[in-house]
């Protein structure tokens, strides 16, 4: 109990040294009563007299009126008259709802001036007033007379002592392993709070548990809510939940090893962090990491706005201030986030503060130096020229962060972020493409898109897909362009002061790259004019650089601004300022407006050199149809070749009358079937050839290419890698001899293709068969048995066969067929069973069977 200590030996001290008045403040008046009683006791004083607003002067130990209420004599000043002739020898004058009776009320004040001054003169060391008040009210005129005590709330020892009694009156037993856990819950809130809560509690469960524990959290989250100055904050985020800001995550993970770990850090000599500053543009993640903090340091959130301290009354704000501060020491080890704290100090820096603000400030910097419970402060701020020098030097503040607009990789990470919490189907997305969608955007801006595609999906009924969210981050404006100007004061400012960044760039910040726009070194102006990150207004400037190279960079930017492009392309040829390379940059810059493209093609300013250029990267469909229609064949030609036309710039491209535009159509890997069927019927020969060639033909359109008279087109389709069974079927069986010819020196052939070939083959083809190094069992026997020379001849020399076919061989007798065996590498049977006859013999056996063959004719 050594905070209520130091306080009663602080009222002691000044009550013996002769302090008239004695300021108490504090809205626990049974707390105070029960402080000078204790001081009665101990000083043997011989009574108290007590005083309130409501009935008057009343008995201190029962609280019963001592005269009537009715009499409309209760108020202070005529209450006053009464001590005139009391006896204030060894006694208190306790005056409860101070600042109500004395506010505005010159009478009042004058005669407790009055006694102050008697007991100065007279009573000094032996009697005090005790003025009692939740906020502090001391008129000027007695100023100088009173002291100033604040009750302090209940530290731990006292909380813990309010359980144990809890437990002795068999209200509520609170388990050892959540003693500090119950202790911690109740810190911040009053001694008459705590013991309704407990009472509450008490009357859900005899046996304090993790449910009910939770409820006392709860109810805590309600009285501090009550108060109108600090509001506990539920965490339900973790450091994955920020995209980016890696700088600040890793500090933050640094000081919570600290906090985590804080006794023995103190015995080390390390000091409790005081906390962080963190400024910057809005919606880019500092209220979010002020929770994220709460979530890592394992400590509960308390938020101050700083706007609800200001109130109308004078020295209610500086109350509210204190009231807030020591509310926050109390229920240490916490974080203090302070939202916006530029409201509170506005105008400080410029001299126009207000005499509430000055003290505030004095307050708050005195408070953020000297404190001495573990309370680590998180600050935002938007905009820092508001807050005044003292807050930003070092020791204020551990550490000062700059957040600004997240970086390609940040912008990532959040939509990863956003799409991850999604419970909705999500398509396959070209992250790449959203990411550059969202440059200038911040995260709140990009959360907003994906929310809006998110709802848009659910209303069709279909899955998150890219046209969705692409459709919602460009109706989204983003708070770059709401707030231009402002923004860009702010990242002058930023730079200008050289605070940290919270996040990590692999190249500039935005910041930076302001300060490099003005660089008087080109190639630095340059490097920014080429940053797709780079802010639209520095790249208007770059456009007017002395600099060519500048220039050009500005204009092959793939974020350049449309506004930008549009009057680059508009300089007539007339024009001083007209530069064909200028022009052609803007033009094919994936931003130029279509609708200018078109027009200027129409006029002819735009020659079919560059519109064979935008023919290879056109995106917009318009375009390209313009482009599939232009007069020039090489446009068209080129346009033909590309792998993202639609269904109806294909079945354009299909009729045009140039047959190399058609065959590249037909050669095109995303060729449509519309298109397709077209070109099955195309008259030139070199056309249908292309696509059979084609590997994503469908079998329909294959199998009509198949009754093509055509040789080439044959022959394509051979050569087709994604030919189907049915296909090859057909083609093998009704094909011409060449395409089977072809088809047959295949390295691959399954066994049904060479049974299929075999059939109705002639002896050409059956020799190419022979020579294929994985014929089939069957298809080798049935070759073997051929009535041809030539193709038993031809099979003897193939190595893959069996040996069993290599005896069908050998067994036949012919001369030439057992040569072709003992050339054969690989050979299974005996050489010597192969030795072949002589020619003589060879010709007598061939001539006996010539006569055995007359003989028989003649029989």
């Amino acid at each position: 109990m050594k905070s209520k200590k130091n306080f009663e030996v602080k009222l002691e001290d000044h009550f013996l040294a002769g302090a008239p008045a004695i300021y108490i403040q504090s809205a626990e008046e049974a707390r105070v009563d029960q402080s000078l009683v204790r001081l009665q006791d101990k000083l043997g004083l011989k009574r108290i007299h007590e005083w309130n607003l409501g009935h008057g002067w009343v008995d201190f130990e029962n609280k019963r009126p001592l005269s009537n209420v009715e009499s409309g004599k209760t108020e202070l000043e005529h209450a006053l008259l009464a001590l005139l002739d009391a006896d204030l020898e060894r006694s208190l004058i306790l005056i409860k709802g101070a600042r109500p009776a004395l506010e505005h009320n010159t009478l009042a004040i004058a005669r407790l001036k009055q006694l102050l001054n008697l007991i100065e003169r007279h009573h000094a060391g032996e009697c005090s007033v005790v003025l009692v008040s939740e906020a502090v009210c001391i008129p000027a005129s007695i100023e100088a007379q009173v002291t100033l005590l604040s009750l302090p709330l209940p530290d731990r020892k006292e909380i813990k002592a309010m359980l144990v009694q809890a437990e002795n009156n068999g209200q509520l037993t609170v388990p050892d392993n959540l003693n500090d856990l119950a202790i911690s819950g109740l810190s911040g809130l009053t001694a008459s709070e705590i013991g309704q809560l407990l009472r509450m509690v008490g009357r859900q469960t005899r046996t304090l548990d993790k449910k009910t524990l939770q409820t006392i959290l709860h109810e805590k989250e309600q009285i501090i809510a009550k108060s109108g100055v600090l509001e506990m904050v539920s965490v339900d985020v973790e450091l994955s939940d920020i995209g980016g800001l890696e700088n600040l995550k890793h500090w933050l993970e640094q000081r919570s090893t600290i906090i985590r770990r804080l006794d023995e850090a103190t015995r080390q000599g390390v000091k409790a962090p005081k906390g962080v500053l963190i400024a910057g543009m809005p919606g880019c993640g500092k209220s979010l990491t002020a929770k994220v903090a709460a979530s890592l340091f394992q400590l509960p959130l308390l938020r101050l706005d700083i706007g609800s301290l200001l109130g109308k009354y004078v020295g209610e704000s500086e109350h509210n201030m204190r009231r807030a501060l020591s509310m926050a020491e109390t229920v240490s080890p916490c974080i203090l986030w302070v939202d916006e704290l530029e409201k509170a100090f506005v105008g400080m820096g410029g001299g126009n503060a207000s005499e509430v603000t000055a003290r505030l400030l004095g307050y708050f910097l005195t408070w953020m130096q000297e404190k001495t419970g573990a309370v680590f402060v998180i600050a935002t701020a938007n905009d820092i020229s508001a807050l005044p020098p003292e807050l930003l030097r070092k020791g204020r503040f551990d550490e000062i962060f700059y957040v600004g607009f997240p970086n390609a990789v940040e912008r990532e990470k959040i939509l990863s972020i956003h799409l991850g919490k999604s419970r909705q189907t999500v398509a396959e997305l070209e992250m790449s493409k959203l990411v550059k969608l969202c440059r200038d955007y911040c995260g709140a801006d990009i959360e907003n898109a994906v929310n809006e595609a998110l709802a848009n999906a659910f209303i069709n009924g279909s899955a998150l897909t890219q046209q969705l969210l692409e459709d919602a981050i460009q109706s989204t404006i983003p708070l770059r362009e709401t707030l231009r100007d402002q923004v860009g004061k702010y990242e002058e400012l930023f730079e200008k002061l050289k605070l940290r960044p919270a996040s990590e760039y692999q190249g500039h910040s935005v910041a930076q790259m302001i300060k490099l726009a003005a660089d008087p070194n080109h190639v630095k102006r340059e490097e920014v004019a080429s940053n797709p990150d780079c802010p639209d207004d520095q790249l208007e400037k770059l456009a007017m650089d002395p600099q060519r190279s500048v220039i050009k960079a500005v204009y092959e930017n793939p974020r350049c601004p449309e506004r930008l492009l549009s009057i680059r392309i508009n300089i007539p040829k007339c024009s001083p300022q007209y530069d064909l390379e200028l022009l052609e940059l803007a033009c094919l810059n994936g931003n130029a407006p279509e609708d200018l493209l078109i027009r200027q093609i129409d006029d002819g300013t735009i020659d079919s050199k560059l519109r064979i250029k935008l023919a290879t990267q056109a995106k917009g469909v318009t375009l390209q149809q313009k482009l599939a229609t232009d007069s020039e064949a090489a446009v068209r030609r080129t346009l033909s070749i590309r792998k993202d036309l639609n269904e109806v710039l294909q079945t354009t491209l299909a009729n045009d009358s140039d047959q190399v535009v058609r065959q590249n159509l037909a050669n095109n890997r995303t060729l449509s079937d519309g298109a397709a069927e077209q070109l099955v019927e195309d008259k030139h020969a070199k056309v249908r050839a292309a696509l059979a060639g084609n590997p994503i033909l469908s079998e329909t359109l294959l199998l009509k290419l198949v009754l093509d008279k055509e040789v080439s087109v044959g022959a394509a389709l051979i050569s087709n890698p994604s030919l189907a069974s049915s296909v090859k079927s057909q083609l093998l069986e009704n094909g011409a001899s060449s395409i089977k010819q072809a088809f047959a020196r295949r390295a691959e052939l399954t066994e049904s293709e060479q049974l299929l070939l075999l059939k109705n083959a002639d002896t050409a083809l059956k020799i190419i068969l022979t020579v294929h190094q994985k014929l089939s069992k069957e298809v080798q026997e049935r070759l073997a048995n051929d009535p041809e020379q030539s193709v038993r001849v031809n099979l003897a020399n193939n190595p893959g066969l069996t040996k069993e076919i290599q005896e069908v061989l050998m067994d036949g007798g012919d001369y030439g067929v057992r040569q072709a065996l003992l050339r054969n590498p690989g050979l299974l049977l005996d050489k010597v069973k192969l030795k072949p006859k002589s020619l003589i013999e060879h010709v007598m056996e061939h001539n006996n069977n010539l006569g055995l063959s007359i003989n028989s004719r003649r029989r």
